[in-house]
């Protein structure tokens, strides 16, 4: 299945993660981190971004970042680029650093900035390398309680969820902060919602995110949906479509099934797999002959929207 445009819209915050490619380290000392920040700074200088949070771990980073008109893809491109040639020629090595794309989640702030901040400077706490958030010194917990300088950092949102100012509001941040280790997370901020993986917030921020990035909401379908539409195309029951054998009938209608719920995205294939006793591998291959055979035959290809347009509706 094509992957999902990235969303973008001036003013939308965003938590990034990069991961060394197959976990290897992407920092071997002090001045390995000194230059990614420099990076950070000099990105943010030239596309007018702000970075609200980090932690740099010794093979991932973590970011919060807000757009302005330069979108994302843009900004995380060049700093993953720059810092990898640098890295590179510093280190005499070659290839890949980060593995694959980096991950984004586009975040409603209102409801999540404070509590994302909280769980990215206590990262290194749950991650075992540090004691407390201000024992480690390579995210912006120290800057938000006024233990170092960094000029680029963008604070005065989050504290403004913290409804103080001053001295007074750096020391209930770091209150805050410390709470948070003694507790599991309140939230899990490596996934989006059910009505969008990309974006977490309530369906009403989802259609809001949708809008703003010129992209169709689509609510997320209901898989009993999907499985009681293609059982009255095919004039069968679930017992018969789960029925072992290579019955032909029996055989196009779960290929269309899982054609759509790879499409639709109501559920996935491991489920559709233990609810039909099939594995994911051949309901998988399945689809691949489906769709192939749709390019050629245009009756299949009508015949599979004509379900997706009765599941949308």
């Amino acid at each position: 299945m094509a992957r999902k445009p990235r969303l973008h819209f001036p003013g939308a915050v965003y938590h990034v993660t990069l991961h060394g490619n197959g976990n290897q380290p992407v920092f071997l000392n002090a001045i390995d981190y000194c230059r990614f920040l420099l990076l950070i700074q000099e990105g943010i200088e030239k596309f007018g971004h702000k970075v609200h949070a980090y932690c740099l771990l010794p093979n991932a980073v973590q970011l919060v970042i807000e757009v302005d008109e330069i979108p994302l893809s843009r900004i995380m491109q060049q700093l993953g680029f720059r810092y990898t040639r640098w890295f590179n020629d510093w280190h005499q090595q070659a290839g890949h650093l980060f593995q694959g794309r980096y991950k984004a989640i586009l975040i409603n702030p209102e409801d999540y900035l404070l509590d994302l901040v909280q769980e990215i400077h206590l990262t290194p706490v749950r991650s075992g390398i540090a004691s407390a958030p201000m024992n480690y010194p390579l995210s912006s917990h120290l800057a938000y309680c006024g233990r170092e300088k960094v000029i680029w950092l963008s604070t005065q949102r989050t504290y403004l969820q913290i409804e103080e100012t001053g001295v007074r509001a750096l020391m209930k941040f770091h209150a805050y902060v410390n709470e948070g280790s003694a507790e599991d997370a309140r939230v899990d901020f490596s996934r989006g919602s059910e009505a969008d993986p990309r974006i977490l917030g309530d369906e009403e921020f989802v259609r809001g995110v949708m809008k703003l990035s010129r992209q169709k909401y689509l609510p997320k379908t209901n898989p009993e949906k999907v499985m009681r539409i293609v059982l009255e195309r095919y004039k069968l029951s679930e017992e018969e479509l789960a029925a072992p054998g290579k019955n032909r009938l029996n055989s196009e209608a779960r290929a269309y099934l899982a054609w759509l719920y790879l499409e639709t995205g109501c559920a996935t294939m491991t489920a559709l797999g233990e609810r039909l006793g099939r594995d994911v591998s051949s309901l998988s291959s399945a689809v691949r002959r489906l769709q192939l055979k749709a390019k050629k035959d245009q009756k299949v290809a009508d015949k599979y929207q004509k379900l997706l347009n009765r599941v949308r509706r």
